[in-house]
């Protein structure tokens, strides 16, 4: 099974964010070099039934690509929690994935007390679940 090597620190970055989000969906992405998630950024779930589906506020997403693009950084990443549902891609999930190079990750809150996150790439309707690696890295 491939591999998306993840920072403990942004691990725990979207389960915070799932957990303060709940009972919406939380939304962000990773980003870093080609590949390389480094950082974190939290996004605003405006869907109208947030607690079902999310929809990141288009302001917020444009001024982070402006950032990645100064930085020449990538979204390496987009997250998003499922509250009620394991972490696995919805048909809704991977009816929006359109970014190619993106790994799609999920946090789990259908037991709060023990998150559940995984990732996938999806391509073309196709589900293909990453062994997700755990990383200690310095600050």
């Amino acid at each position: 099974m491939p591999e998306f090597r993840l920072p403990d620190a942004l691990a725990r970055g979207m389960i915070e964010h799932a957990q303060q989000e709940y009972p919406k969906e939380c939304c962000g992405f990773l980003v870093g070099p080609t590949g390389d998630a480094r950082e974190q950024v939290r996004l605003t779930n405006i869907d109208p039934d947030p607690v079902m589906r999310y929809e990141a506020d288009a302001k917020e997403m444009k001024r982070a690509y402006d950032q990645l693009y100064d930085r020449d950084w990538d979204v390496v990443s987009i997250y998003h929690s499922h509250t009620h549902t394991p972490a696995y891609p919805s048909p809704t999930d991977v009816k929006l994935a359109r970014d190619p190079n993106a790994v799609y990750v999920l946090v789990s809150l259908q037991d709060r007390g023990h998150p559940d996150v995984r990732a996938f790439r999806i391509l073309e309707g196709r589900i293909e679940e990453l062994s997700v690696v755990a990383e200690e890295r310095a600050s």
